[in-house]
């Protein structure tokens, strides 16, 4: 049976029903945001702004000290260059699983060529490769990444950029298991959970399967038109309220950062 959470009331009338999902045009034609308790999947091309779209999703925080954006492929400072180029606030949370990876891997790679260079024959440094400096990091991220996220507290906001880090390290069913965890807390507590994937990352029923526990899902793509390219966001899941189904094509200004310039209806 799952625990009650309860709600203190300035909480509830501070926070509201709905969450701005980062630009307040976007709010405007999803009626005001998305339902508190929501988890939303962005599924993306290379180049469509997901990425941007992820940070700018954190940028409205509302309560900072209990948002946090989770990023497998970016550093710490590539992120704090992009909210300094919108000029976003950057007092919330930021971990980057991805240079924690690459740093304790780089400490081995480093391990291991000092003791070359202080003599050790080649001979030597395979066989310390087979046993203590294997290039392998055995952190169970994963985990981690659930447990921190199940920690955060009432109406908190969280991006996780991107699972494609998780998947290829972890099977499938144990990732949706997870994410099941993660969506079942983020419900209970009120809270707003955006999660993203590329597009062909993952098998289409794995994706499927993903589709299907998240609340939202928004398909980022990017065209070539003439000698342009157009970039799109389209809204094809949107539980309980089907209305909302849209095409919406955006731009990224200074100003506003991603803002949507034209919409059409999903036919």
């Amino acid at each position: 049976m799952a625990r009650k959470v309860t709600f203190d009331l300035e909480d509830e009338e501070f926070f509201g029903e709905r969450a701005s999902i980062g630009s307040p045009k976007f709010d405007k034609m999803m009626k005001g945001g998305i339902p508190r308790g929501f988890t939303i999947l962005c599924i993306g091309e290379p180049g469509g702004g997901m990425d941007l779209f992820m940070k700018q999703f954190t940028s409205v925080a509302e309560d900072p000290e209990n948002t946090i954006l989770i990023s497998t492929a970016e550093s710490q400072n590539e992120i704090l260059q992009v909210f300094r180029r919108f000029e976003w606030p950057l007092d919330l949370k930021v971990r980057t699983i991805g240079e924690e990876y690459n740093e304790k891997v780089l400490e081995k790679d480093l391990e291991a060529s000092r003791f070359r260079l202080e003599g050790f024959s080649m001979q030597d440094i395979q066989r310390l490769a087979q046993t203590r400096f294997v290039e392998e990091d055995n952190t169970d991220y994963l985990t981690s990444l659930a447990s921190q996220i199940t920690s955060l507290g009432p109406f908190f906001r969280c991006a996780v950029d991107n699972l494609d880090f998780f998947f290829q390290r972890n099977e499938s069913h144990r990732v949706i298991s997870m994410l099941r965890v993660m969506q079942a807390h983020t419900q209970l507590n009120r809270g707003v959970l955006l999660i993203s994937a590329s597009s062909g990352s993952v098998a289409e029923n794995i994706q499927r399967e993903l589709a299907l526990i998240c609340d939202i899902v928004f398909d980022f793509e990017v065209k070539m038109i003439a000698n342009t390219f157009e970039t799109r966001m389209i809204v094809r899941k949107f539980r309980n309220a089907p209305e909302n189904l849209r095409v919406y094509t955006y731009r990224v200004t200074d100003e506003e950062g991603i803002t949507p310039e034209t919409v059409d209806r999903v036919a």
